[in-house]
């Protein structure tokens, strides 16, 4: 290899090592997110598996006038918004988790 092309190696090397400093911030931000959408879905669970919901649902079936207005997200009373946002959530898991196998162990 000339010096030209070790200096363009080493250069292009730099700018994919500063990329991936780049990068660090937001991973850790995103670790951080994780933690809290963990701990959101586990209220969110507690409210949907523990009976909460079942007694507000049946309310509701009774005529009960509960505002469902919401932000544009579907109701938590929807019968399927809190079950499908669990499944979604197990599902990036597992995913995060394979991928994190598959490039820690590169046997």
């Amino acid at each position: 290899m000339d010096k030209v092309s070790a200096q363009q190696r080493i250069d292009e090397v730099q700018a994919i090592y500063r990329e991936w400093l780049a990068l660090q911030p937001k991973l850790v931000q995103a670790q951080k997110d994780w933690k809290k959408s963990v701990k959101l879905m586990a209220q969110l669970e507690a409210f949907y598996l523990q009976g909460e919901y079942r007694d507000l649902f049946e309310r509701l079936e009774h005529g009960e006038d509960l505002n469902l207005t919401t932000e544009g997200e579907y109701s938590v009373m929807s019968e399927d918004a809190i079950w499908n946002a669990i499944q979604e959530q197990q599902q990036q898991l597992w995913q995060l988790l394979h991928f994190a196998v598959k490039h820690l162990d590169k046997s």
